[in-house]
């Protein structure tokens, strides 16, 4: 694992790289929301552009629903690497 340091200017690492795969699963933020709201979760389109924008922490439920949705592993939100199919 490298090292490397997490800068602490943001709430969240997932953020920037929740938009780049919701946009490549051709989702807007509402798809997304309703997609959260039929597992439970409740995250309004504001909330998902905060995650996004990195003013907002993400919970581990979130997160796993999130790339349940997505069809990602969560390390794949997690980490720099991407390989998006």
């Amino acid at each position: 694992m490298k090292n490397s340091k997490i800068s602490s200017e943001f709430c969240n690492i997932v953020g920037e790289r929740l938009g780049i795969i919701r946009k490549h699963r051709g989702m807007n933020q509402h798809t997304l929301s309703v997609a959260l709201e039929e597992k439970g979760i409740r995250l309004s389109t504001s909330s998902i552009s905060k995650i996004e924008n990195r003013t907002r922490k993400v919970s581990d439920i979130e997160l796993l629903a999130l790339s349940e949705i997505l069809d990602v592993s969560v390390d794949c939100l997690l980490r720099e690497e991407m390989k998006l199919q």
